[in-house]
């Protein structure tokens, strides 16, 4: 053997144990664990027994992640995703989630030192928006085949990141998914369903009565937010002397004020600290000259019989008895119309309008 040969053959041996090395070294910092359980459970539009069973295009979307490492050895580099095609990330409970880069339909979550040990869980809340044209379509689960309606789906996994596997140019090793969770959404202008954090407003804004709510700066409970429907309806008037219009209000975590985990109402807060952290509303609708308004209207879940509210300096703001107050009530007529205009605060949901 020549000594080129020889030199040639040693120089081949240590890139050889090179390459075993990388190889080996690559699985070992990158440890790609098979038994991630990854579970994502929509806040809103939770399936058809949810009272909000849909999404508004272009609100928000509520969504919980949890993730359990099950292997027995602690997991390097994790990012947890989440790909919600058309949906653009809003925010999350964890501050090291953060919209893909170049990316914005999908979310990245770092959990702390990029490390789950063994045995450990993961949790965390976020939100999507909705896109506001051009949605997906899906079959629609209340009507048979070719019957579809607008949707998005959001699909949850867990990777090792890419810098682990020795090509900076892939996407690294999925090492979990989840199922995919859908949601239904409409493209009702005078309705608004929403997942809403503190001092988000919302509003249902056409028809012959409009409503906006907005959430205050604080609520109470360890909720990350509030699933929230408006419908602006017209029917039958909830009461002999009211419009024939009114606006449904409905808030599943408030549905009467006493209901457990009221977001506004905790009465077992001590004092000096309030029981009180009522949302505020605007509402407004038009009607002929000759309506004589004599006030607002409220109808409460579970009841058939609508009362009119007091107003929030009577009764120093909404209580368990007077759960829904008014701040303003004004009218003013031009042009052959009457506009009627009133904010107030709430506690609780149900349907309101105006009554003479």
């Amino acid at each position: 053997m020549t000594r080129l040969s020889s030199r040639f053959l040693a120089v081949m041996a240590v890139v050889g144990v090179a390459i075993v090395a990388s190889l080996v070294g690559g699985v070992g910092v990158g440890h790609a664990s098979t038994t991630f359980n990854v579970q994502l459970t929509p806040l809103i539009a939770a399936g058809s027994g949810d009272p909000v069973p849909q999404v508004s295009l272009g609100s928000q979307i509520g969504y919980h992640l949890f993730v359990h490492n099950g292997d027995t050895n602690n997991t390097t580099h994790v990012q947890i995703i989440v790909s919600v095609p058309t949906g653009t990330f809003k925010d999350a409970s964890d501050s090291n989630c953060a919209a893909a880069k170049g990316d914005p339909s999908t979310m990245v979550c770092i959990p702390p030192g990029g490390t789950m040990a063994a045995g450990s869980d993961y949790n965390v809340d976020f939100r999507f928006t909705a896109p506001t044209t051009n949605p997906n379509l899906c079959p629609d689960p209340e009507n048979p085949p070719p019957a579809q309606v607008p949707c998005i789906t959001a699909s949850p996994s867990v990777t090792i990141a890419a810098k682990t596997q020795g090509n900076p140019g892939n996407n690294g090793t999925t090492v979990g998914t989840g199922s995919p969770v859908i949601v239904f959404l409409n493209s009702d202008g005078a309705t608004n369903d929403t997942y809403l954090r503190t001092v988000d407003p919302a509003a249902g804004a056409s028809g012959p009565q409009n409503f906006s709510a907005k959430l205050p700066n604080a609520i109470f409970g360890p909720s990350y937010g509030v699933e929230l429907g408006i419908h602006n309806e017209t029917g039958t008037p909830i009461c002999p002397t009211c419009l024939g219009t009114d606006t449904s209000l409905t808030i599943p975590a408030a549905s009467t004020v006493l209901e457990v985990g009221n977001p506004f109402y905790d009465p077992t807060q001590p004092p000096p600290a309030s029981p009180y952290r009522p949302y505020t509303w605007t509402m407004s609708a038009t009607t002929v000259p000759s309506f004589k308004l004599l006030g607002i209207y409220h109808l409460e879940d579970g009841s058939d019989t609508a009362v009119q509210i007091l107003a929030c300096a009577v009764t120093g703001g909404p209580t368990p008895t007077n759960p829904v107050c008014y701040d303003t009530l004004t009218t003013k007529t031009k042009g052959g119309v009457q506009t009627l205009t009133a904010t107030g605060r709430g506690l609780e949901n149900g349907k309101i309008t105006f009554g003479s």
